[in-house]
């Protein structure tokens, strides 16, 4: 059986945005909804994040009272897609092809959860929400994932083309 050869990271452009950008999202899932997750009061915060956090929610007043269900969705982010782009980061740094299933998973899941978040604004928060501020902010969530489902989309994402004979 021959060898797998894999093109390093540094080989592998969009891989390397790829990882660039799931750290930023590993942060922003392990820290960041924590805030939401666990009702801290944005508008006491004081803290470097929770300053962050306020500063957003001037454009997304829904974040000032969350509802259950978006706590809920930022659990999901927090405690499942959190350690997952940790788990992503590692497969792509090394070129793991196993993780394209679940890639694809993630994907479906993400890409659905960014819609309904994004549904609820337009539909239910247009009036308090500056819109075009809550999709820049938004969006990479949405269009990394869709770019990450099209890299994954062969069965060996990260094999090395065939030598030229």
């Amino acid at each position: 059986m021959q060898a797998r050869s894999v093109l390093p990271l540094s080989q592998r452009r969009l891989d390397l945005a790829l990882v660039a950008c799931f750290c930023v999202f590993a942060f922003t899932s392990l820290v960041m909804e924590m805030y939401i997750v666990f009702g801290v009061d944005l508008r006491a915060a004081t803290d470097p994040f929770g300053s962050a956090w306020r500063f957003y929610a001037q454009w997304d007043p829904l974040f000032f009272d969350t509802p259950l269900w978006l706590r809920i969705m930022c659990g999901i982010d927090g405690f499942v897609f959190g350690p997952f782009y940790l788990v992503l980061i590692w497969a792509f740094v090394r070129g793991h092809a196993w993780i394209r299933i679940p890639a694809l998973l993630y994907v479906s899941a993400i890409v659905y959860s960014t819609l309904v978040y994004f549904g609820y604004e337009f539909v239910a928060e247009r009036e308090r929400a500056n819109l075009a501020m809550v999709v820049l902010v938004n969006v990479p969530y949405t269009i990394v994932p869709i770019v990450l489902g099209w890299r994954v989309r062969a069965r060996d994402p990260f094999a090395a083309p065939a030598a030229l004979g």
